[in-house]
């Protein structure tokens, strides 16, 4: 019924905040959110060249990796993204082209793992301790959503799927873009806050707290340990 918040028999409660999460395994994926080498590795583009605190980004690495675990258990769809373009730049905007140029890191800078956010590079490469799986979905997207420019929302709805796990990097950018985007698609959409990080606590604690906001209308926030506790 259109405007009923009443949970089917089928699905469990999360503890979140700031209200329960209700999850339908059986329509569940898990996205791993840009954990690539030039945003989480030492050698990256984001560590070696613009001097970025990737403390927060490399700890968060066991937490999903307990949670990959834990999907993989439940057969739960497992998708990956990665921030990159076409070498030839054919699918960046000329505003995101400007926007990367204005914050000292236009893509297609050079770095120790090659060009930044160019796809076939070794940057753009998801980090070794986080391989995918051959049955794992690895989507690369051309801007900070990744329901923009992939094929990631026909991909869903062709699985059923109507419930998402969000992991990954930066917070406040990649995770927060897709996760917005997620919940105005209608998707029900639960960030795993222990599992994702940004550069600085500040950015971090800033977009959750952007899902806690309004009480509820926003979103939903919990952890790895809460959801690990689901059968």
């Amino acid at each position: 019924m259109i405007g009923s918040t009443k949970i089917p028999t089928d699905w469990v409660r999360v503890t979140s905040h700031p209200h329960p999460f209700p999850l339908c395994l059986s329509q569940t994926a898990l996205l791993v959110i840009d954990m690539q080498k030039d945003f989480c590795h030492p050698d990256g583009f984001s560590g070696s060249v613009l001097g970025a605190d990737l403390t927060a980004a490399q700890a968060i690495i066991p937490k999903i990796q307990a949670v990959l675990d834990w999907a993989r258990q439940r057969t739960v769809p497992i998708i990956y993204t990665r921030e990159s373009h076409h070498p030839d730049g054919s699918d960046l905007s000329p505003s995101k082209r400007l926007r990367y140029q204005n914050a000292g890191y236009p893509v297609g800078s050079a770095g120790q793992l090659g060009r930044f956010l160019v796809q076939g590079e070794a940057g753009t490469e998801i980090l070794d301790e986080l391989q995918p799986a051959a049955e794992d979905w690895v989507l690369d997207k051309p801007a900070q959503s990744a329901f923009v420019g992939t094929e990631l929302e026909e991909g869903l709805r062709s699985r059923n799927i109507t419930h998402l796990l969000i992991t990954g990097v930066t917070t406040q950018c990649c995770v927060l873009g897709t996760y917005r985007q997620a919940s105005d698609l209608g998707f029900y959409a639960l960030l795993l806050e222990d599992c994702c990080a940004a550069f600085s606590e500040a950015e971090h604690q800033a977009a959750v707290d952007v899902l806690l906001s309004e009480q509820g209308a926003v979103g939903w926030v919990s952890t790895s340990a809460e959801l690990q506790k689901v059968n």
